[in-house]
């Protein structure tokens, strides 16, 4: 802990001198710490956390859906993957951001490798940085995620999903869930994205809005999980997380549609307790075990 806190500090202390010294972006400026601090004799878990923490910090002032992914969301994500994949996995990250999920989970497994997808330059150059950083095999590709993409299939496809309306309906015209009238909704889209790029079997796991299923005015996010995909849990994040609970989220687990898939009797569906709450966390998670157990019998 330690060591974690003092490589935060002196990250943290070198980036605002960049910031101060070139008048450069407080992203830009990890970017170039990142790409040139030497962590041969650190341990990767200390600069995995140091560099979460500080790109947390210093997007605070970011639009909310190009904010990274709390810590302890991305770690939980992680651990549902240790529940869903074997070795060698690979997994695809739409909209990855500053790559912080991506990199929580990557941690996590054994000998996995990643595929992220980001249309913003700078946030894609921060995550490649990071996975430069970390030694994660991670492939990227700049563009829109939901214009047509050539990327492995993937065992698991996961998104923090952009909340809000997706303005190309020629791109938007493509997808089941591409809306009557207006724009469709970008986070169906996504979700839509993540699933056919994803191994008949595989899974889907994404950080979605709570009211998710009300926003489905014409039926067509259940029509197309009818057709494509097993509703297998939806865990509801800690509302302590959220300063609104009507913005609170809950994550939600998909597999998609292929031989020897079938609904579980009884899906995951879990409220978490605060993470600050180590024994309450402790309770859920083994309730999350003992489910797993059940379910891959």
């Amino acid at each position: 802990m330690e060591r974690f806190e003092q490589l935060y500090r002196d990250w943290k202390k070198e980036a605002k001198k960049l910031v101060n010294d070139l008048d450069v972006l407080p992203i830009e400026a990890l970017v170039q710490v990142f790409d040139h601090v030497d962590i041969e004799k650190e341990k990767m878990d200390d600069v995995r956390k140091a560099v979460s923490l500080l790109v947390l910090e210093e997007t605070t002032q970011l639009p909310p859906n190009n904010q990274p992914t709390p810590d302890a969301v991305s770690l939980f994500m992680g651990y549902l993957a240790t529940k869903l994949l074997k070795e060698n996995a690979t997994i695809l990250d739409l909209g990855s951001g500053t790559g912080t999920l991506t990199h929580a989970i990557l941690s996590q497994l054994k000998d996995a490798t990643a595929q992220a997808v980001e249309v913003d330059e700078l946030l894609l150059r921060l995550s490649y940085s990071m996975s430069n950083l970390l030694g994660e095999p991670v492939s990227y590709f700049h563009q829109d995620a939901l214009a047509p993409l050539f990327v492995e299939p993937s065992d698991l496809s996961v998104a923090d999903l952009p909340i809000g309306y997706y303005p190309n309906d020629e791109v938007a015209a493509s997808y089941d869930m591409k809306r009557e009238e207006g724009h469709a909704y970008s986070h169906f889209l996504l979700m839509e994205q993540a699933i056919r790029h994803t191994k008949p079997g595989g899974h889907g796991l994404f950080v979605i809005p709570n009211n998710l299923f009300e926003q489905d005015d014409e039926g067509k996010l259940k029509q197309w999980m009818d057709r494509e995909a097993v509703v297998k849990g939806v865990i509801q994040l800690p509302t302590t997380m959220f300063k609104d609970e009507r913005y609170a989220k809950s994550l939600l687990l998909l597999q998609k549609v292929g031989e020897g898939v079938t609904r579980p009797k009884q899906a995951l569906f879990v409220e978490l307790p605060s993470f600050t709450d180590v024994r309450a966390v402790a309770n859920v998670v083994k309730q999350i075990d003992e489910w797993f157990k059940t379910t891959q019998k």
